[in-house]
């Protein structure tokens, strides 16, 4: 398991959201870019990007900063926000993306992305935004009827896909504690999992790592790294 610090980009600034609010956004001094640099240089083994105008608008607005960082980095670099069509994702890996995440088109529009999943299988990661245990997609203002375990097996089975981001949307941005019945329930899907939301202090990653389970590849952690309340250093050391 690693440590996969966030960059929320939101008009070319670092931001953080709180339970994905556009209008309970935090901003902060520093650029994406020198964000991305910052946690390279602490340790960081993979960074999160995520375009969250382009998740608004659909279209891949932060393109150029992203490519920047990624230019500008040496570790992996997962990137999501918009992403919507074969172009951009093939856009976004000739920028040097090692990974892509994928939310809503997996629900409203799949197809059109099928040679998408088919020619980078392996490289592109699902991303699961759960609200008391349903699948919000469209900036979490819809839900999908189908349960979050059914999905999931039919975007493994039919579609390839090996690798979920899975957020708690309750917990996302409030520095609340992580949800650790949900990431036990969720090591039961035989996938392999990233977790997201609510990591707020190191004892936070100690309780994960405790849970000891080998499909857990990562945590994505943000608001407690830009506000200090988590030294990556240390938490790396933890794991």
């Amino acid at each position: 398991m690693i440590i996969i610090p966030a960059v929320d980009i939101l008009g070319s600034k670092c931001v953080r959201l709180t339970m994905g609010d556009y209008d309970a956004k935090k901003e902060y001094e520093i650029s994406p870019a020198e964000a991305a640099f910052n946690w390279q240089k602490s340790g960081a083994k993979r960074l999160h990007l995520v375009d969250l105008d382009g998740a608004k608008s659909g279209n891949p607005d932060n393109f150029d900063v992203i490519k920047d960082i990624i230019k500008s980095v040496k570790i992996p670099v997962e990137v999501g926000g918009g992403i919507r069509n074969d172009d951009i994702i093939e856009n976004y890996f000739g920028a040097g993306a090692s990974y892509i995440v994928l939310g809503s088109i997996l629900f409203k529009n799949i197809n059109s992305i099928k040679n998408s999943l088919l020619r980078y299988k392996g490289r592109i990661i699902a991303g699961i935004d759960l609200y008391d245990e349903k699948i919000a997609i469209s900036g979490w203002s819809e839900y999908v009827e189908t349960s979050f375990s059914e999905a999931v097996k039919n975007l493994k089975e039919v579609y390839g896909i090996r690798t979920f981001i899975f957020t708690d949307i309750k917990k996302d941005g409030m520095l609340a504690g992580v949800n650790l019945e949900l990431i036990k329930k969720l090591s039961r899907l035989n996938v392999n999992i990233i977790a997201s939301g609510g990591v707020s202090e190191l004892s936070d990653i100690k309780k994960i790592k405790e849970l000891n389970i080998t499909s857990l590849e990562g945590v994505i952690v943000g608001k407690a790294l830009y506000d200090g309340r988590i030294d990556l250093e240390a938490a790396n050391a933890i794991l």
